[in-house]
């Protein structure tokens, strides 16, 4: 027998969320999803009534979700939307496809860093390179850097990500095993911009689940891609989630105490660590450690990679 929404005691309970010992009906959890995420923004401040918001759209499930709850949220905030193709062949259109599709929904201008038109470069021409086992981290350095570009052509200053907590999390636990403290400093709620004329880096999802994200998209009909990355494979940071699977069966909360204790020790490290100097890119402007940044690296190695293959 189906037990009632321990909300509105109406409807029938169809998710059940044991770490806050609630059953709730899809109206409730949805209602309950989009306070979540208002109460993150309010609590870490991330962002002011004037500022316009970039929400960096995927096409994936996370991103969808945040983008449509931010604005059921924050209603008279001012959004946009930012995606990039990588030309992943049928990938990265149907993905874009489904940020145009959210885009419409949620009467959001949507603004698109095309690779192939940008620096005539494919994800994909990495798997013939020395990163052909490093792929994700290629995919990462690339959308880090386009959305940034992004944001400074359409002037914006504050940037939301779509990081879930289950992300969060295992970075964290990535960072914390390889002593990457720098990393882990990094991953906290709000991130100041690196440098002049940067971002703000937002997380309004840091205490979200990812299996809600998903259940947000289902019960509210968010348009999200239902394809698989062909080049994504298993990382050392989701096998590491299995330690919090195995230790959420016998307390519920663990996600959330973990994400406190990250966060607390993010704030020590932060008053304690040497932060390295930053150097403009000869190339593009933004932050490097030598003088040419890590994206730039890749595009003029990939590139000069291309040349040669086509000169055999």
């Amino acid at each position: 027998m189906s037990s009632r929404c321990v909300r509105c005691h109406l409807a029938d309970a169809e998710i059940h969320l044991s770490y806050a010992r609630l059953s709730l009906c899809p109206d409730c959890f949805l209602d309950y999803f989009v306070k979540r995420i208002k109460k993150t923004v309010e609590k870490y401040r991330m962002f002011n009534r004037n500022e316009i918001v970039g929400v960096t759209i995927s096409g994936g499930k996370d991103s969808a979700a945040l983008l449509h709850a931010l604005r059921k949220a924050f209603p008279d905030q001012k959004f946009i939307g930012l995606h990039v193709n990588l030309g992943i062949p049928e990938y990265s259109d149907h993905c874009q496809k489904k940020a145009e599709e959210l885009a419409e929904i949620t009467d959001v201008d949507l603004y698109i860093y095309d690779l192939v038109k940008e620096e005539n470069v494919r994800l994909g021409d990495f798997r013939k390179s020395i990163f052909r086992r490093k792929i994700c981290s290629v995919c990462g350095t690339i959308k880090r850097h386009a959305f940034e570009v992004l944001a400074k052509r359409v002037n914006v200053k504050v940037l939301a990500t779509g990081h879930n907590m289950d992300d969060i999390l295992g970075f964290m636990f990535n960072s914390f095993f390889s002593e990457q403290w720098l990393q882990l400093v990094r991953l906290k709620p709000v991130l100041p911009p690196l440098s002049p004329g940067m971002t703000r880096k937002i997380k309004p999802l840091i205490r979200t689940p990812e299996r809600e994200s998903l259940l947000y998209c289902l019960y509210a009909e968010v348009p999200y891609r239902r394809m698989d990355c062909p080049f994504s494979s298993g990382t050392k940071t989701k096998e590491r989630l299995k330690i919090i699977e195995i230790l959420s069966r016998e307390n519920p909360g663990i996600r959330y105490q973990a994400l406190r204790s990250f966060i607390d020790l993010s704030k020590i490290l932060e008053k304690n660590i040497e932060k390295p100097e930053i150097i403009p890119c000869s190339r593009c402007g933004f932050p490097s450690l030598d003088g040419t940044c890590a994206y730039c690296k890749r595009i003029i190695y990939i590139k000069n990679v291309l040349s040669r293959n086509r000169t055999k």
